[in-house]
Order: C-alpha cells, then sequence, then structure tokens
C-alpha cells in the first residue's frame, strides 16, 4: 500500500473496527516515506482521547454513547461552505449498512465557533442532511455571499472539524454575524502559517476526507491553511513563493498548482494563497487551491493578528497584551514587512500612512477586544453569547474568564458580581449558563493548543512552540 492508500484507510469515516499500533507497523514496511505522520496520527488519537475525557470537562463536553459525536454542546454552529457546487460527492457503500450505497455529499467549510476549516457530511437520504443540503443549494444557486448555513446544538460535532447535522431539523441560513473577516478565508487567523510553518502540519486528527475536485469526484484527505507570498517563479505544474516569516528572514517554498489559476497569476505580485496540505502518493503535498491579491499592509496585519491568537492558546488566557506591547509588535512587523518590500516602491508606499490603531481594527478587532487598555482575545463563539449582556457586563465576564483560566478555577464565577449602579448582573440561572460557557471556552482552547502542538509534553515539539517562546520573548522584554 502507498501512503496515501494508509491515509484514507485511517480516516475512512465508516470503517469501525480500531487500527492496532502494530497493524500499522506491518502496513508501514512497504512505505518509503510519512512513517512519522501515522506514527503521529496513532499518538495523537490516543492523546486527543485523554483531553476529551479530562474529568474537568465532565458533563459539559461528553460523546454520544458509540458514536463519538458531541451532541450536548449548548453553543450553534455557523458555517461559510467554500466549495459552492450542488452535489460534491456520489454513491458510498457503507459497511454498516450491509454494503447498501448511499448518497454522501462532502462540503468543506470555515467554522469560526471551532476556530478551524471543517467538513460537512450529508447523508441526504436523512431528513436532516436533506434540509442542509437545500439550504446549501439555496446558498448556491442565488451565489448568495452575505448569508452562512447555521446548526443549532442539536448538530453533531466530531472534535476538532467534522459536522454533521445529527438531530438539528431545521439547518437554516443566517446573515454573516458580527464581521464578515471571520468568514473570509483570508484573514482566517487561526488558518494562517507564515514561512516557517506552512511547510509543517498541524496533528494528523486535522486532516480530512474532502471531495476536491468535483468533475472527477477526485477524493483527497487535506487541511487547509492560508498564507501570503510574492510569486518568484511560475513552472510547468507549480509555483515558487517567497514567504515573509514572523520572525527571520524570508524563505521561498514550491507549491503545486493548476494550470486554470495559474493564468490567474504574474510573477513578483502579492497575493493570499489558500493552500491544501494533502496526502499524496508517496508524503505530504502542497496544492494551492485559491489566491487573492494582497499588500504590504496584509504581511504586517496578519502577522499581528496571528501573533495575538498565538499568545492566546499559548498563555492560555484571554489577556493578552497592553496597548505599549500590541504597538511594538507593530512596529517589528512593520519593519519585517518593509524589509520584505524592499525593492517594491508602490509596497512601501501603501505602509506610509499606516498606524497601529488602524491596522488593529482591520485585522483583530473582529476576535480582541480593549479593556482597560489591554488587549482581550474573544473567541466567536463567546462574543456570539455575551451579546445579550450590556457592555460593562460583558468586560466583566471576560476578565473573570481570563482569571479562572490563569488559576485552574471551576467553575468560574462563585458569586453574581455587581455593576456600577449595584445591581446584579445577571441571574443565577444566569450565572450557570455563564459557568458551563466558561468550561467550553476552556476546553476549546486545550483543544486548539494540542492540534497546534504547544503542549510540552509531546515527544516531538511543534516549530509553533519557538514562534510562541519568542513572541513571549518580544512582548516582555523592555
Amino acid at each position: 500500500m502507498n501512503f496515501d492508500e494508509i491515509a484514507k484507510l485511517l480516516v475512512k469515516d465508516f470503517v469501525k473496527e480500531e487500527i492496532s499500533f502494530e497493524k500499522l507497523q506491518s502496513l508501514l514496511e512497504n512505505v518509503d516515506q510519512g512513517h512519522y505522520f501515522f506514527k503521529k496520527w496513532m499518538g495523537d488519537r490516543k492523546n486527543f482521547q485523554k483531553l476529551k475525557n479530562n474529568s474537568a470537562f465532565n458533563g459539559h463536553i461528553s460523546d454520544s454513547v458509540g458514536r463519538k459525536w458531541l451532541e450536548n454542546h449548548c453553543f450553534p454552529v455557523t458555517l461559510e461552505i467554500l466549495n459552492k457546487v450542488i452535489a460534491p460527492g456520489g454513491e458510498v457503500s457503507v459497511h454498516s449498512f450491509g454494503g447498501k450505497k448511499r448518497d454522501l455529499l462532502v462540503y468543506y467549510a470555515l467554522c469560526p465557533e471551532l476556530e478551524n476549516f471543517v467538513t460537512l457530511i450529508c447523508w441526504i437520504d436523512t431528513k436532516s442532511s436533506e434540509k442542509a443540503w437545500v439550504a446549501i443549494s439555496d446558498l448556491i444557486s442565488n451565489k448568495d455571499d452575505k448569508r452562512v448555513l447555521q446548526f443549532s446544538n442539536k448538530c453533531g460535532i466530531l472534535l476538532p472539524n467534522r459536522i454533521h447535522p445529527s438531530h438539528d431539523k431545521n439547518p437554516t441560513l443566517v446573515t454573516k454575524e458580527f464581521y464578515e473577516s471571520l468568514y473570509d478565508w483570508r484573514f482566517a487567523h487561526y488558518l494562517f502559517d507564515d514561512s516557517k510553518i506552512i511547510v509543517s502540519h498541524n496533528s494528523p486528527l486535522n486532516l480530512r476526507r474532502m471531495i476536491l475536485n468535483e468533475w472527477d469526484k477526485n477524493e483527497s484527505i487535506a487541511e487547509i491553511r492560508t498564507t501570503i507570498g510574492r510569486l518568484v517563479k511560475i513552472n510547468r505544474d507549480s509555483v515558487d513563493v517567497s514567504i515573509p516569516s514572523i520572525y527571520g528572514g524570508p524563505m521561498t517554498r514550491t507549491f503545486k498548482i493548476d494550470t486554470n489559476l495559474k493564468e490567474k497569476i504574474k510573477e513578483n505580485s502579492l497575493y493570499y494563497f489558500q493552500v491544501f496540505k494533502i496526502v499524496g502518493h508517496n508524503n505530504m503535498e502542497i496544492h494551492i487551491r485559491n489566491i487573492s491579491d494582497a499588500s504590504s499592509i496584509d504581511i504586517v496585519g496578519m502577522f499581528l493578528a496571528s501573533s495575538a491568537y498565538l499568545l492566546h492558546l499559548g498563555n492560555v488566557r484571554l489577556n493578552i497584551l497592553d496597548a505599549s506591547k500590541f504597538e511594538k509588535l507593530f512596529k517589528l512587523y512593520y519593519d519585517q514587512a518593509a524589509r520584505f518590500c524592499n525593492h517594491n516602491n508602490d509596497e512601501l508606499d501603501a505602509m506610509n500612512h499606516l498606524d497601529w490603531k488602524q491596522i488593529q481594527f482591520g485585522f483583530t478587532n473582529s476576535f480582541t477586544r480593549w479593556i482597560d487598555s489591554k488587549l482581550y482575545v474573544i473567541p466567536p463563539l463567546l462574543n456570539r453569547f455575551l451579546c445579550k449582556f450590556e457592555t460593562e457586563t460583558q468586560d466583566a465576564i471576560i476578565k473573570q474568564f481570563d482569571k479562572s483560566l490563569i488559576s485552574k478555577a471551576n467553575p468560574c464565577f462563585t458569586e453574581i458580581p455587581y455593576n456600577s449602579h449595584d445591581n446584579r448582573m445577571f441571574s443565577r440561572k444566569e450565572m450557570a449558563e455563564v459557568n458551563r460557557f466558561y468550561d467550553y471556552v476552556n476546553f476549546l482552547i486545550h483543544e486548539k493548543r494540542f492540534l497546534l502542538q504547544i503542549e510540552q509534553n509531546f515527544e516531538h515539539p511543534h516549530q509553533r512552540d519557538e514562534q510562541i517562546s519568542w513572541l513571549r520573548n518580544i512582548v516582555n522584554s523592555n
């Protein structure tokens, strides 16, 4: 068996039996490359089960019996469908149904609440999936870019990034809430990689089975990331891209590219690249799936957004920076972008009137908030939850969440706080709801840390450890 055949076996959605490490070892004997990927898959799967079974989250995040879907979450999820085609899939023979063929559609999307790309599994012979498909069809037929698909808390979630309509009988289309940038692949800070990270990959558990080419039903095991870079050279079936780094000099990376995309790009121009890290025949490959024009300002902005997010996960806190430290990072990345663009006067001129307050609003405002001159990261699912409270109450909840994350307190609130008018900020029933939501935020921070491999007990620390350490040193230095 080759590399991609083993990968499909490991992540096949409907194989119920476990694959033992001994069986995997025997399969790997005839594989020339990719051994580490598969061994990491086995280890990560075990560690992820430990994370989900952590006693701190019992009663808040739990699996339905036997299926491993998370079905008792209290928050809705919204999906920006990326492969907006009518039928990305086909008939699948299902082992658990006696080999009976069923129609399966696989959509991939951005999900701000899970801070990840996700795959949406639709068996259209079930009512819940059929209704989801009808809603998506409405999006596609009307070329609707203003709405996203929303599931209630009745949908099934298989962490880290698989969604099923499950028991949600009425999936709906809703207007993009809060900030449209949350649903724009270019500004998805949680997907962004610089030149050092783009060639590595997150946990193998983050890869999903997807139909990438609807015209030939080409199925791949992949994950979605984004980066910014300068197109250096166009080759026959690939391109060379110079990508800036959060720290250190730029690096040139080679990505595979389809002919239809090559016709839209030109050398020495800056672009956002949507890349799919795909399990290929022999090893991991990086394919460009979408492109968009970029500027020198985008480099500064995405470096700041990505750094804010990494500091949030690395420190397990919502409070990440004060104003002076944020400005320090801005100046650092301004200089970094200027060096990267030093031979292009137009790109340098674009940054002439840029200041840190302006860039903060454009790139990090969708998931952060200033409270008392300190910058707090507000996960999108928390942002939505807080909307029903007054601003003063929202700030109090955010600050208490941060304190509880530091002290590992549980529950978050043991008493109801009072506002400036000496009135209770919320009821006792609402306090229970706030505490429950704190547990979701706590769990999902650790889940994302796991995927980025920031935890220190892993045998092979991820390169992001270096980014976190470097960022901490920069913002804490005099």
